[in-house]
């Protein structure tokens, strides 16, 4: 019975002598997550405190205290590329630092890395052995909540903007300048005009009506209006026709609201190809879906966004 007590207590202390030196003094924890967002995007959200504000998964205390699963999170230092934290559970310390580099194709990594205290002591390190594998995983939610966060272009454009392609290639279409801001009696009696001249060619409309506004001064107003028809036809006085390349790249925005709601949702889609690096080959338009000559109820209103990119 001796015998058998002593090989238990030489395996144990075999095995305690083993962990002991196997489990570094200082324990570390690295994070890392891939984005399908850019650079820019993840710098809006990741290194400003009201960014932290909307994707963080826990409960905000302070300007620089956030909390989740039981664990608090205190920002030290904020640089252009960096977070720099103390993240704090159960009397352990982790010194940490998220940063993020631009990756391939539009996307952006973020990772996540922390660092303990020494430990010399035996139980000091197996404790903090469990706390860091507790820490790993609260770093992986927090980063895949952020991840969820920026991949949907609402929570941070206010509107889903994706990718579509021209089925539209030719256009009946005019131009011109003004002293004022078009008015919409004024934009339906051109896109009736431009009905009228496509109906007695023998022209079918194949889309709706493109609108275009664009103040280039204090006191002009550039106007570009056109129907998508589905032959080419002789184009009257002041009016052209237009081919565009069937399958171009389009982003596109779905719009529901007034004047000013399209007018942001088109600015949102700058935005967008801004954070991007996309380059546009032509000018955007609204695709006035809804007849605003006959809603009067401006919430009501439908409007696609389209900006062609390259």
């Amino acid at each position: 019975m001796k015998k058998i007590f002593l090989i238990v207590l030489a395996v144990i202390i075999l095995l305690a002598t083993a962990i002991f030196f196997l489990i570094p003094t200082k324990a570390e924890i690295a994070g890392e997550v891939t984005i399908d967002a850019s650079d820019v995007v993840a710098a809006k959200f990741l290194i400003t405190q009201t960014g932290w504000d909307k994707w963080w998964p826990g409960k905000k205390l302070s300007d620089k205290h956030y909390q989740f699963d039981g664990a608090d999170f205190y920002i030290s230092k904020v640089t252009n590329s960096d977070v720099y934290l103390a993240l704090k559970k159960d009397g352990q310390v982790f010194n940490s630092d998220i940063s993020y580099l631009a990756g391939e194709e539009g996307s952006v990594n973020v990772k996540w890395i922390a660092t303990g205290e020494d430990k010399s002591g035996f139980f000091s390190r197996l404790n903090y052995y469990f706390g860091t594998k507790a820490a790993t995983e609260q770093i992986a939610v927090i980063l895949n909540s952020l991840k969820h966060f920026l991949q949907d272009e609402r929570n941070v454009y206010g509107y889903r903007i994706y990718l579509n392609h021209a089925k539209d290639t030719v256009l009946l279409a005019t131009s011109g300048t003004y002293p004022d801001k078009p008015s919409l009696p004024m934009i339906y009696g051109i896109i009736n005009n431009l009905k009228e001249q496509a109906k007695k060619q023998g022209a079918a409309q194949t889309n709706f009506p493109m609108l275009n506004v664009t103040q280039t001064d204090d006191h002009t107003y550039a106007l570009n209006v056109a129907l998508p028809i589905n032959i080419t036809i002789s184009p009257a006085p002041n009016t052209t026709i237009t081919h565009i390349p069937k399958g171009g790249n389009l982003l596109v925005a779905d719009v529901h609201g007034g004047p000013n709601t399209a007018d942001n949702a088109l600015n949102q889609v700058k935005a967008y190809m801004k954070d991007h690096r996309l380059v546009s080959p032509a000018m955007p338009f609204q695709s006035l879906i809804t007849d605003r000559s006959a809603e009067k109820d401006t919430s009501k209103w439908v409007t696609k966004i389209y900006y062609p990119i390259l």
